[in-house]
């Protein structure tokens, strides 16, 4: 792109200011104007135009200043010791800070999840579904996870919860275990015989083994690898081209062997059984079976290999447990691809927005496609470098690669830099929209659209006969999802046909990859057929792959720097009078030693006379300097108007001329009052926030209200500032959740909307920092703290001893109980130092000893008290609660719902469904700000539904405590979330597993929709048995720990259509273990179920200590709620549709 030239202007326009001749010629004009009749040489060895040109210049050095860099006139004297912010204090936030947000679309939480290590795409969709039945009995709204049998089906709604996220990740290729996206191994080895080298390619492909028996295949894999026969041993037990006959049943080896041959180009069955020894908590050994069934092989040799291989040389190979046999690959192949995905569970788990989660986090399904065609090519050209080239090509069709780019790259290609920068913050560098479109899921895979790829290649001429065939998991041909018909409707497949030639159904949520193994490619030159050598077809392949490969870029510049200044000497004056000629006396040679008194008299008149402009032009200079205490952040700047001193140093004879009174602080009283302070400094305030598009005018009406004007505009300086050096954070950060499964309970571990909201209502912005947790002298443990602002401050410091079992729990529980106790008036005790006459600010713990204060004197104690009530409403406000309902959906069937229809009547057109984008804020209701205050709590209301993202509706609870209702909430709400933490809800995928387990005996008839519907209604009516006994139990006020005491849940018999399975001894067994594995998983379920149950049915009863509406007073003035009288509050209006408060 064309620059044009920089040049120098051959006749520059100045500013005014800095137009020496210009301030010339209007001074004189000023002159004229005022003086004419008795001033008029205007020539310049007038004293009085000397003096004039003498300030004119004044007043361009000073415009000079101000040209200057803004960077100069901002930067320190001090170097920053960080190099990322070179301006400390100053509301300077970095492209990457500021313009960056927690992921909100789906293409942004696909963004997050690539930029890990170990994820090479990702997909997410909203399409899994919580569903539950709703219906009205007798006036009510009730809920059910199983659809009433007595109930018409035209009154039973179906509901499906809305925010719920299905993750798929295609995992990067590992250096040593290869693809972790699928569940393959392959073996190689070569067999020479007379006629040379056979090549034998062997392909394991393991089941689902996370669903046939999750737990124990946790264990394997947790296991230490090794070879010992006393801590591993496998055995492979079956061996058959149906998953009914075992090979090995045949007595003799001959005819193994001529088996094995008969089908050597089928899918085999195997079934392994590993014996293992697990290593318990105590270092003890346990030993433990794992048995793998129907995993498949296929083998791929030529005649030679075939005949040469024998079912005992195949059972060696495959009961290798060495680390290069099967079972120890797919073992490390695994537990490298589990921890890729818990990686991705991490980062979604920390980047969870509100009333948002996660119901499957899982790999991508991945759908093997074999290619073949006739290729002509030229004469010339090289077909191993043809082929690897068409290899390459299909990969790139199938899986698009998604590139990396540079900050320098996108800011060359002319890209805005808040386009950039729009997403989340990345570690490896900045992917572009178009590429993650063209990355998506595909449907289906066209063959032009290869052939257009391929006839790009150098050196083809034609692509015939083409065909694309798919393979499923288990590596056999998969029919029906060829070559569809379509006359307008919805496409029909012929259901025996295999190969497509022109279009291949891919199927929902899966991923497809070349399956090189099976495909064939026949090059031809000249009509002479051709076969490349595949050992350089590899070479060449690896050496395209390498050659497109753009790794993640872990080093490159993230960030735009911000622009450092050179600190300049800002503050230096030069005196105007010592600019004056030598003959005026007064400058740094005063007047000479034989000058009379007269004379000497006039210097000094003159001296005085100019120190009006001296002081004037030395503030403006002074003013400059201080520019960026102005804008500052700082909370002790206590000044916006800046003067300068003089003294004997800078002007000789000043002392000779200042009177008694010249001192800073005179001089900064005439300069600027406290009132007038308190309102520049403020509006500076005001300037910054508006940048952000913020502002704090209600709240600085109602604090005038409450405090009266300086005490409030003095409070509007901290809580503004506050809110400013919070702000990258609450700004990127303004709808994200907590993590529900890491570091509960801890400080910095909360809704975002929360920290935000609470900065809008004016609380500090404090945090604990626990230093030094050791054991107690007695049980539990002792916690060091200290509560510190973000000026590190300290508000409160001391230790106290809670009874826990580790520091990070001491911690948790410490600031839990801090929290409580900082409330209690009664944990006060102001302490009067009667050798100082000084009060502090001191803190009791349980024994009521003071053990914690606040480290500084007051002078009254009034001061104390004050700081006493601060620190009661900011604990106060720190208890509140932000619930996210669909938190508290079912987690399973069974699990607890939510009361939906508790007041009012009674209606399925949207309340139906309690759990859908909606949140409660359980507020202290006892602080006695809101309680004094009417207009406070309205205000606390409106900003609570202005922050609150405009797609939840939020509902505003302010609970009492005087009978403990808030308490009662607050421990149901974090004993649950313990319980909680524990489980991993997106493996428990009961559904899958219960499919699973009926898949393996189901009769050649049965379909998948039927096994998916027989699977939904087991475990809809085992779960509504569990459901009836929870609710029986909890209903009747039975503590968890007395459940089975009580009457101890019994599990109802599982059965199965005999369509499914018609063999009645299958049936049964089959039956059997389902409800082996629904018993042993919903015996855990019981606790985290029961105090779900718990939360929902407080969460539902909690009642607001506010009415929702007051008596009209016709002077009120305001809308929201149009029923007041004074203050009391009566009445039953209800709030605008898009919030609500009980």
């Amino acid at each position: 792109m064309s620059q044009s030239p920089k040049t120098i202007a051959k006749h520059p326009v100045l500013e005014p200011a800095a137009d020496f001749y210009r301030l010339r010629r209007d001074g004189i004009g000023f002159i004229e104007q005022m003086a004419s009749r008795l001033w008029t040489d205007y020539n310049t060895h007038d004293p009085g135009i000397t003096t004039l040109e003498v300030l004119c210049y004044a007043i361009t050095d000073l415009a000079y200043r101000m040209e200057w860099d803004i960077k100069d006139i901002l930067a320190p004297e001090t170097l920053s010791t960080d190099p990322a912010m070179p301006y400390p204090n100053q509301a300077f936030f970095t492209a990457r800070e500021i313009l960056t947000i927690n992921p909100v679309t789906t293409d942004d939480f696909r963004r997050l999840l690539i930029d890990l290590q170990k994820i090479r795409n990702a997909w997410v969709e909203c399409s899994c579904k919580t569903s539950y039945y709703a219906w009205c009995d007798k006036g009510q709204l009730r809920l059910s996870c199983q659809q009433p049998l007595d109930i018409s089906p035209s009154t039973v709604k179906k509901v499906s919860s809305l925010g719920l996220y299905e993750v798929s990740l295609e995992l990067e290729a590992d250096p040593e275990q290869g693809d972790l996206n699928d569940r393959k191994v392959e073996y190689s080895s070569i067999f020479h015989d007379a006629d040379g080298a056979h090549s034998t390619i062997m392909e394991l492909r393991f089941p689902a083994l996370n669903l046939a028996d999750g737990e124990l295949w946790q264990l394997f894999l947790e296991g230490a690898e090794s070879t010992d026969d006393e801590l591993l041993y496998v055995t492979l037990s079956r061996l058959g081209a149906t998953k009914t006959y075992n090979v090995f049943s045949e007595s003799q080896e001959e005819n193994r062997d001529t088996y094995l041959r008969n089908h050597w180009r089928t899918v085999f069955y195997l079934d392994f059984t590993i014996d293992f020894t697990h290593i318990l908590a105590d270092k003890s050994q346990k030993k433990e079976t794992l048995h793998i069934n129907n995993a498949t092989l296929r083998v791929y040799s030529d005649v030679s290999a075939k005949t040469a291989m024998t079912t005992e040389v195949l059972k060696t190979i495959l009961e290798n447990k060495r680390s290069d046999g099967f079972i120890q690959r797919y073992r490390r192949k695994a537990k490298a691809a589990q921890a890729a995905v818990q990686s991705a569970k991490l980062a979604l788990l920390s980047h969870r927005n509100l009333d948002e989660d996660y119901c499957v986090v899982t790999v991508v399904g991945i759908e093997e496609v074999a290619v073949c065609a006739d290729v002509e090519v030229k004469p010339d050209a090289d077909i191993e470098w043809v082929q690897a080239r068409i290899w390459f090509e299909i990969e790139q069709y199938f899986n698009p690669s998604i590139r990396f780019y540079t900050l320098q790259e996108l800011l060359e290609e002319g890209d805005a830099v808040e386009e950039i920068f729009n997403g989340p913050e990345l570690n490896c560098g900045f992917i572009k929209a178009d590429d993650l479109e063209k990355a998506s899921l595909k449907t289906e895979l066209r063959v032009s659209d290869i052939i257009n790829r391929l006839m790009d290649i150098e050196g083809v001429i034609a692509v015939n006969r083409m065909l694309l065939t798919k393979y499923d998991a288990e590596g056999n041909v998969v029919k029906g999802a060829a070559d569809p018909e379509s006359n307008g409707a919805a496409p029909k497949f012929d259901p025996h046909k295999t190969s497509a030639s022109w279009v291949l159904s891919v199927s929902k949520q899966h991923q497809p990859r070349l399956y090189r193994n099976a495909s064939r490619f026949l090059f031809y030159k000249n009509g002479l057929p051709f076969l490349p050598r595949m050992d350089e077809v590899f070479d060449t392949l690896n050496q395209l792959r390498g050659e497109a490969e753009r790794p993640k870029l872990n080093s490159v510049d993230k960030d735009l720097c911000i622009p450092t200044g050179t600190c300049r000497e800002r503050e230096d004056y030069y005196p105007l009078q010592y600019s004056l000629p030598l003959v005026y006396g007064i400058g740094p040679e005063g007047v000479p030693a034989h000058a009379s008194a007269l004379r000497r008299a006039q210097a000094k008149q003159m001296k005085s006379y100019l120190m009006l402009f001296e002081q004037m032009l030395a503030n403006a200079v002074v003013q400059l300097a201080h520019t960026a205490d102005l804008f500052s952040l700082d909370p002790d700047i206590r000044q916006s108007y800046f003067v300068k001193m003089f003294s004997e140093k800078l002007i000789k004879g000043f002392d000779d001329i200042k009177g008694d009174n010249y001192t800073k602080e005179a001089l900064e009283g005439i300069t600027e009052t406290l009132p007038e302070f308190f309102q520049r400094r403020n509006r500076f305030l005001d300037h910054l926030l508006a940048r952000f598009g913020e502002q704090f005018s209600e709240y600085a009406l109602l604090l005038n209200t409450v405090y009266g004007t300086q005490v409030a505009l003095d409070r509007l300086i901290d809580d503004k500032i506050s809110f400013l050096k919070a702000y990258p954070v609450i700004s990127h950060d303004r709808a994200k959740a907590f993590d529900y499964h890491h570091g509960l309970f801890l400080q910095e571990n909360q809704s975002c909307i929360k920290k935000r909201i609470s900065l809008l209502l004016g609380y500090p912005d404090l945090t604990f920092f626990f230093t030094g947790t050791h054991p107690a002298y007695g049980p539990g443990y002792t916690v060091p703290f200290e509560l510190k602002d973000k000026n590190n401050k300290i508000w409160l410091k001391g230790k106290i001893t809670v009874p826990a079992l580790t520091p990070e729990e001491a911690e948790t529980d410490a600031f839990r109980e801090l929290l409580v106790r900082m409330y209690q008036p009664h944990s006060y005790h102001i302490v009067h130092k009667h050798t100082t006459g000084l009060f502090q600010l001191a803190f009791k713990d349980k024994t009521r000893k003071l053990n914690s204060a606040y480290p500084l004197l007051f002078s009254k104690k009034a001061d104390a008290e004050e700081l006493q009530k601060e620190l009661q409403a900011w604990s106060a406000n720190e208890r509140l609660i932000v619930v996210e309902h669909l938190l508290l959906r079912p987690k399973f069937p069974g699990d607890a719902l939510y009361p939906a229809c508790t007041e009012g009547g009674c209606i399925t057109c949207g309340d139906e469904d309690p759990y859908s984008f909606r949140l409660t804020f359980v507020m202290p209701g006892w602080m006695t700000l809101y309680t004094d205050n009417l207009e406070l709590r309205r205000f606390a209301e409106r900003t609570i539904r202005e922050e609150t993202p405009a797609h939840l509706l939020g509902k505003t609870c302010w609970v009492g405590n005087n009978d403990g209702q808030f308490d009662r909430f607050e421990e149901a709400w974090y004993h649950w979330l313990t319980v909680n933490s524990t489980f991993d809800w997106t493996e428990e995928r009961l559904q899958e597993r219960v499919e699973w387990i009926l898949a393996s005996s189901l009769t050649t008839t049965a379909s998948e929709t039927s096994a998916y519907q027989c699977a939904a209604d087991i475990l809809a009516a085992y779960g509504m048995e569990f459901f009836r006994w929870m609710e029986e139990r909890v209903m009747a006020g039975i503590v968890f720990d007395k459940f089975d005491e009580t009457a101890p849940f019994i599990p109802p018999a599982v059965s199965i259509p005999q369509e499914l399975i018609e063999d009645e001894e299958t049936n049964k067994s089959t039956a059997q273990s389902i409800k082996n594995f629904l018993d042993s998983r919903y015996s855990t379920y019981k606790e985290v179920s029961c105090r779900l149950w718990n939360v929902v049915n407080l969460l539902s009863k909690l009642r607001n200590i506010y009415p929702v509406a007051t008596l009209h007073d016709c002077d009120a003035g305001s809308d929201i709620n149009p029923v007041r009288l004074d203050n009391t509050a009566l009445g039953g209006s209800s709030l605008s549709s898009s919030s609500e408060t009980t």
